[in-house]
């Protein structure tokens, strides 16, 4: 079994030890462990299209492995925007497990549904069975500040990297740094938080999705274990998976229960991702004509003066 780590914050940073710490865990389980720094990678935008892009590579490498363990510092109370940049890179419907199922269903039906099937994953790509494989996931925040409210979208931006693979995540956790680069290797506890974390992923790297259990802390959304509630309507959403619940006062005190039918919209879940897909395939049947769109949008072309920094 292969695990592949990746690193987000600095070399040799608190986010990069506790990494290192939960990877030789997993390593002592007896698996094949590696990882790739972020600040390695070249992601390319629309204004540096001529340099090299590694979001295919990395994709590649993590296509290959059986699971990931992602850890990343906390910037403005979030991950790194270049983790965010990496995913929209490298993922989408290309690395959607329903999307690249229906693809490869599609071609098993013979090369005149050739372009249908490219159409569906939304780019000039062949679907790579490999998404399909189970995979197994494990998440670390690290923060500078100890005010846990400056971590909130943390942990929630790292799920990001999982659902579309379906992965099933084993364990994550939260920590704050008491500072200086590396500085969390002083703090015994949350090294070995860490290596609990690498033993619990490895351990399930190879099991059916619905087999892996979530051996972190329990949280409040039964399927992401996270707290991050929101208020939609009068109704209850888990703001990183999406599960649905409802508000329940009791003594003065609040908390969410979670059904079985709303815990089917957390974005964790096949169901979910089934569901999804039928979403986009219905958008995009009703997307007007071209010349209809481009009617209505020359208005807007050369409306507002558009600011743009010196290039050589």
């Amino acid at each position: 079994m292969r695990l592949l780590g990746l690193a987000c914050g600095q070399e040799d940073g608190s986010a990069e030890v506790l990494l290192k710490a939960a990877l030789t865990a997993a390593a002592r389980e007896g698996t094949a462990v590696e990882m790739v720094r972020l600040t390695d990678l070249s992601l390319v935008t629309a204004a540096t299209a001529d340099a090299g892009d590694d979001a295919a590579w990395f994709c590649d490498r993590l296509l290959d492995a059986d699971g990931v363990i992602v850890s990343s510092p906390t910037y403005s109370r979030s991950a790194p925007g270049a983790l965010k940049l990496l995913i929209d890179r490298a993922f989408g419907p290309r690395t959607d497990v329903v999307f690249v199922r229906e693809a490869l269903a599609l071609r098993e039906h013979g090369r005149a549904e050739q372009k249908e099937t490219r159409g569906l994953l939304g780019l000039d790509t062949v679907p790579d069975p490999r998404v399909l494989k189970p995979r197994v996931a494990g998440f670390i925040a690290v923060g500078g500040c100890p005010s846990p409210h400056w971590r909130t979208l943390t942990l929630p931006t790292l799920h990001a990297l999982a659902f579309p693979l379906n992965m099933a995540v084993a364990d994550q956790m939260e920590v704050p740094t008491p500072g200086g680069l590396g500085g969390i290797a002083t703090d015994q506890a949350a090294v070995l938080r860490a290596e609990r974390l690498g033993g619990a992923v490895a351990r399930q790297l190879g099991l059916p999705h619905d087999e892996v259990r979530f051996l972190g802390e329990p949280g409040t959304c039964p399927m992401c274990h996270l707290d991050l509630i929101v208020l939609r309507g009068g109704h209850a959403e888990c703001g990183t998976c999406g599960a649905a619940g409802r508000f329940v006062v009791e003594d003065g005190d609040v908390r969410v229960d979670f059904s079985p039918a709303g815990t089917a919209s957390s974005v964790h879940t096949l169901t979910e991702l089934e569901e999804h897909y039928r979403e986009l395939l219905s958008t995009a049947a009703l997307a007007p004509d071209p010349q209809e769109i481009d009617k209505h949008a020359a208005a807007f072309r050369d409306s507002v003066p558009v600011l743009r920094p010196p290039r050589p």
